[in-house]
């Protein structure tokens, strides 16, 4: 024990028993115990305002207080200070409960000696200080417990629940956690991995713990949520084990993460499909014409210009393709910078619409443009618009019907220029229209199955368009067609 005075008050109002305890100090060492004296609860009280004590020896009844309202008082106000209680009787059942109240220990009044008085004080002040330190790492342990962004729970070895957390309470959808105390936590496990559940409790009865164990597990309102545990097995100061503490974690957005990534990895492998594809479709057609040319096969002058116009026109389609790609790269690198022009977008739209005059004609398509206003002129890049228009009216064109019609209109309101592209093909269904503008995005349609792209035209087209300042939107109808809007401001946006 450590060696050092302690200062003790006396709280008794008999002589006699008084002058027993200070007989009993001279059998201690001098100045190892230094004494207060107080003979009412309510001068005690007074003594331990004006002086700082080490411990209190309390007889229970005082002319002004009588029995477990005397430590109530003490313990109440001055509750860091230990109570030794003086006790008549060995026996008393008041004493009894005053040490389950609070007090660290007693002494039978006609039994004390110096030594034992001495030792019950040191171990009555060493069992306080435990005590706070108890507390304190308690209270921390506490905090930790339920500011921790996962489900703690303790349970014993039949799976009762015993005690938990907040965020188990949360995470499970009950109002607190004491909802959910005496819950069979086998009842919070869906039916298809309880046997699961059930498996790894048997494990971690021998192992010791289990570890990262996935579970589909229930809310209170039936529904479900994906989580991982970890067991470890709880035992007593026999070693014998008494129940489980578990930490379960909510994986939802990680299983969300996952499926995100496994969703861009199949549609970064559709993508490179659909480039190898749409590349080797025009190279391949061009390196045939070139190679007719080059091998002399082809005599007539008109078929060789016929020839020669057709691989300018695979040339220009790789090209765009390319240009497409490296559009795309600067936009994910966010260096896409665009060349400001003022472009008057009807001469565009009309210089496109000559572009597909052939394919239009070969299956009898309709593409009329409509001018609303005289001038739709607006600052703007000149190659990348071009571009964007070019996508959505191709589409427009790709999922036409043969004899069928497209309408394009401009006009000019409110210090925008707004295109309209028109077609009365087979529509997109409604769930398409929500993810049409992502990259690598294709619509799935019977009508489309030999219709081939990238997958990034509409995406690259709502980036573009929004580098502008603008916007894109659809309307679509299954069976009835689609009406691309784009919105361009006249003046460049700073």
């Amino acid at each position: 024990m450590t060696s050092y005075q302690i200062h003790a008050l006396l709280i008794e109002d008999d002589p006699d028993d008084v002058l027993l305890l200070k007989e009993a100090l001279t059998e201690t060492e001098k100045g190892e115990i230094k004494l207060g004296l107080a003979d009412r609860l309510s001068r005690g009280l007074i003594e331990l305002r004006m002086q700082d004590y080490d411990v209190i020896l309390l007889d229970l009844n005082l002319p002004d207080s009588r029995g477990l309202e005397t430590l109530n008082s003490i313990v109440k106000i001055f509750p860091k200070i230990p109570v030794v209680v003086l006790s008549g009787l060995a026996d008393d059942a008041t004493t009894f409960e005053a040490v389950r109240r609070g007090a660290q220990d007693y002494i039978l009044k006609g039994e004390i000696n110096g030594p034992m008085l001495l030792r019950i004080l040191h171990y009555a002040i060493e069992r306080k200080q435990a005590e706070a330190v108890l507390r304190a790492s308690e209270a921390r342990y506490r905090t930790l417990v339920d500011t921790s962004p996962n489900g703690i729970t303790l349970t014993d070895l039949e799976g009762k629940l015993m005690l938990c957390n907040q965020q188990t309470a949360l995470l499970h959808g009950y109002d607190s956690p004491d909802a959910m105390l005496g819950i069979n936590v086998y009842e919070l496990v869906a039916p298809d991995d309880r046997q699961l559940a059930v498996l790894n409790t048997q494990k971690t009865l021998e192992e010791g713990r289990v570890i990262n164990i996935e579970y589909t597990l229930l809310r209170k309102d039936g529904s479900h949520f994906p989580a991982e545990i970890s067991s470890a097995l709880l035992r007593d100061g026999g070693d014998a084990p008494t129940g489980f503490v578990g930490i379960t974690r909510d994986i939802t957005q990680r299983m969300q993460a996952i499926e995100a990534e496994r969703r861009l990895t199949k549609s970064r492998e559709q993508f490179i499909a659909s480039v190898s594809h749409e590349l080797r479709t025009p190279l391949f057609s061009l390196l045939g014409y070139l190679d007719l040319l080059r091998n002399g096969k082809v005599d007539d002058y008109d078929v060789q210009k016929e020839f020669l116009t057709r691989a300018s026109k695979d040339a220009d389609r790789l090209l765009d393709m390319v240009n497409e790609l490296l559009d795309f790269s600067l936009l994910e690198s966010e260096r896409l910078a665009l060349n400001w022009e003022q472009v008057d977008l009807s001469v565009v739209i009309l210089e496109i619409l000559h572009s597909f005059r052939e394919q239009t004609d070969a299956r009898s398509i309709s593409l009329k443009w409509v001018q609303m206003d005289p001038s739709l002129i607006a600052e703007l890049d000149p190659s990348r618009m071009r571009r964007v228009l070019e996508n959505i009216i191709e589409n427009a064109v790709k999922f036409s019907d043969k004899n069928g019609e497209i309408l394009i209109t401009g006009e000019s309101m409110n210090g925008n220029v707004i295109i309209n592209v028109i077609d009365r093909g087979c529509g997109i269904p409604e769930e398409d229209c929500t993810r049409i503008f992502e990259k690598y995005y294709q619509v799935s349609s019977t009508h489309s199955e030999n219709v081939y792209g990238l997958g990034l035209g509409l995406y690259l087209a709502k980036q573009i368009i929004e580098a502008h300042g603008g916007s894109i939107s659809v309307k679509s109808q299954l069976g009835a067609g689609s009406t691309f809007t784009v919105t361009i401001p006249v003046k460049k946006r700073m």
